[in-house]
């Protein structure tokens, strides 16, 4: 009896592991506009500053727009994945660069020596 309940017992453990790995979930973090696109689902999550609220659609509202570039993957366990916005934000975070101005090196003409003016 007692080798029967140890064998449920690591059947048990053994099932909990595996349904927690299944629960993993792929997401496209697109960091340019703070977006997430659940590869499995075909659904996107988006921060709306209105309600306060992430929320799951099947196509973006126009008012938010993603570029493919950059584009990160993000592995999660379960369909929350914005609970780790704040990490993701910052590591993934997109870098503006402004352009700079370009300076023009004009050519002097030489100053002769011996002139006196």
């Amino acid at each position: 009896m007692k080798k029967i309940l140890v064998v449920l017992a690591v059947l048990f453990a053994f099932g909990i592991k595996q349904a927690s790995a299944q629960a993993r979930v792929t997401y496209y973090y697109y960091p340019s506009a703070n977006v997430y696109y659940n590869v499995g689902t075909h659904d996107y999550l988006y921060y709306n500053p209105d309600n306060t609220t992430w929320v799951t659609v099947k196509t973006l509202p126009s008012g938010v727009t993603i570029t493919k570039v950059p584009r990160y993957t993000v592995y999660y366990n379960g369909p929350e994945v914005w609970r780790d916005n704040a990490v993701h934000k910052t590591k993934y975070r997109t870098v503006v660069v402004k352009p700079q101005k370009k300076i023009v090196v004009k050519k002097s003409t030489p100053v002769k020596k011996g002139n006196k003016h």
